[in-house]
């Protein structure tokens, strides 16, 4: 299927005079230091950002978003490009809570997560999208071809889109060509990204642990307004407020992402907030409020 361009987010995807002059010569120079830039990043918030230059030094790449998939069901890893941030999470949560299963790769991705040994499957948007849902994640957002891979990890896999908007055009048989050379090791830096994640610690020093009981004694506690919430909602806003992504919640509370993205959207609801940026505020004049009934004589 030939899927649609919005305008977006200024994000730095590397410009077209960029590109390597043979996009099959990965061995250049230009190549290379951004293959290196992108192992530096590997665990690292610039991660995102760094793939995406790499990518667009070869062919046009104007979208990228990678969900994982596990024992806990269908969870978002990260999305970059062109796309509004407000717009792309928006998507990224519509597909983790309702719409994983109606996706046409959801038969392979199911099959990668429970038999697959490290491969990594091509897939690509063709004409078995429902109209309904190509609507959804497609043509209301300008996104007009996509390439896919799987890559496996432990207990389950990554499912990574790489994605063309409008005024890009689809992708040509030269491009397929390219991306099925240089996506399996993309797929697999993507996975060892996913695996730190993980696995990384968290890092508490005082000032953290001062934050994190400060969120705790606000939240946790019967305090308005986040005493109108459910135990398991205000652990999750506890811990949007302390930093924690999707996945960092999810892994904490032992939860699906799916799940996560559900208790938060209910709590959003419960008080009267969209934005994450609103949670802090509620959460400072709730602390300030405490603060002045403690110290009122």
């Amino acid at each position: 299927m030939k899927l649609p361009k919005k305008t977006s987010l200024n994000c730095d995807l590397g410009q077209p005079d960029s590109r390597l002059s043979d996009p099959g010569a990965f061995g250049e120079p230009a190549w290379l230091d951004g293959l290196t830039q992108l192992c530096r990043c590997i665990g690292s918030p610039t991660f995102e950002s760094c793939l995406l230059k790499l990518l667009n030094k070869v062919t046009p790449i104007d979208h990228c978003v990678v969900f994982t998939y596990g024992e806990t069901g269908a969870g978002h890893l990260f999305t970059h490009g062109r796309m509004p941030v407000a717009e792309a999470q928006q998507l990224a949560d519509d597909y983790v809570e309702h719409f994983h299963e109606q996706d046409p790769n959801y038969p392979q991705i199911s099959s990668a997560s429970e038999t697959c040994d490290n491969r990594l499957i091509p897939l690509a948007v063709d004409s078995s999208y429902d109209p309904a849902y190509q609507n959804h994640f497609f043509d209301r957002h300008d996104l007009i071809d996509k390439a896919s891979t799987i890559g496996k990890v432990e207990q389950g896999s990554v499912y990574c889109n790489f994605y063309r908007m409008g005024l890009s055009g689809t992708y040509s048989d030269k491009d397929w060509q390219l991306l099925e050379s240089i996506l399996p090791l993309i797929t697999t830096l993507i996975s060892t990204h996913y695996r730190i994640l993980q696995l990384s610690p968290v890092d508490e020093p005082q000032a953290h642990r001062n934050a994190q009981s400060l969120v705790h004694n606000i939240i946790s506690k019967n305090v308005a307004p986040f005493s109108q919430l459910t135990p398991r909602e205000r652990q999750v806003c506890e811990r949007i407020l302390l930093g924690y992504t999707s996945v960092g919640i999810g892994l904490d509370l032992n939860i699906a992402q799916s799940s996560v993205v559900t208790y938060r959207r209910r709590a959003y609801e419960k008080l009267d907030i969209s934005t994450q940026n609103e949670l802090f505020t509620l959460c400072l004049i709730a602390s300030q409020y405490q603060s002045n009934i403690t110290h009122t004589p």
